[in-house]
């Protein structure tokens, strides 16, 4: 009795050490994203093609994940809100040069929610900061011609903060912002917006890359393809987003 015992014992002990190393082989992707792309990154994440994937997400600025990522942050991966910084982070040995790509076009849209709001305050990102900023300026003083005062956000978040609280009556916003809004409170408020033709201001090319010091290569170069996959790119479109290949009109 004592043998058969020790032999279930054994057995049990086996399994147990085959589970755990099934656990382990789960790796963490540790992702650094800005912020207007958070709520589509959430979203994405739990597809099945990512089971395999725990992730972890660090969202803010892309300005402040840059800094951090120079800093020597352990992100694996980096989703900017532009071009220029992971760009920049390749030149300067941080990022894996190979694994550079457009990951999503963001879209503007022109948000005006009530009649009732009758200043003539209009809300856009800063452009000094924001490459959404720089876009809708562009936008704005080219095609907006009736009488205007810029009220100047933080990011494009903040920009739809200013128009949700009242502070302007409109504002160049993320559709993506709006379509999350919506998808959460169904406010027919949020539907209240003309989506902008995007040949009419600079293309909103957000990139990622792969941190040059991540320990995660494998799975962070499988996160990397699935966002360039054509589902995603339906799905993008869904949430707000254009993929690089796709059109936005569909």
């Amino acid at each position: 009795m004592l043998k058969l015992y020790n032999t279930w014992c054994g057995y049990l002990l086996l399994l147990l050490v085959l589970f755990s190393n099934c656990v382990s082989a789960k790796e963490t992707l540790h992702i650094a994203v800005a912020s207007n792309f958070k709520p589509v990154l959430q979203k994405l994440i739990t597809d099945p093609a990512l089971k395999n994937i725990n992730f972890k997400i660090s969202a803010a600025s892309s300005g402040v994940l840059h800094s951090q990522i120079m800093h020597g942050a352990p992100y694996d991966v980096f989703l900017s809100a532009d071009a220029s910084r992971p760009q920049a982070l390749i030149e300067d040995g941080f990022a894996i040069k190979d694994s550079l790509t457009t990951y999503a076009i963001g879209l503007l849209a022109l948000w005006q929610p009530s009649s009732s709001v009758m200043n003539n305050k209009l809300a856009i990102a800063n452009p000094r900061f924001s490459p959404y900023g720089q876009s809708s300026m562009h936008y704005a003083k080219a095609f907006i011609k009736t009488p205007y005062e810029f009220v100047y956000a933080n990011n494009i978040t903040h920009a739809f903060q200013f128009v949700e609280t009242g502070n302007a009556a409109k504002g160049l916003v993320a559709l993506s912002t709006l379509k999350s809004a919506y998808g959460k409170t169904k406010n027919k408020k949020y539907l209240n917006y003309t989506l902008i033709n995007t040949k009419n201001y600079p293309e909103i090319t957000q990139q990622g890359v792969i941190i040059s010091a991540s320990k995660h290569l494998t799975v962070a170069k499988k996160f990397m393809a699935f966002l360039n996959a054509p589902a995603t790119a339906k799905t993008l479109l869904a949430l707000g987003y254009k993929a690089k290949d796709s059109d936005a009109s569909k």
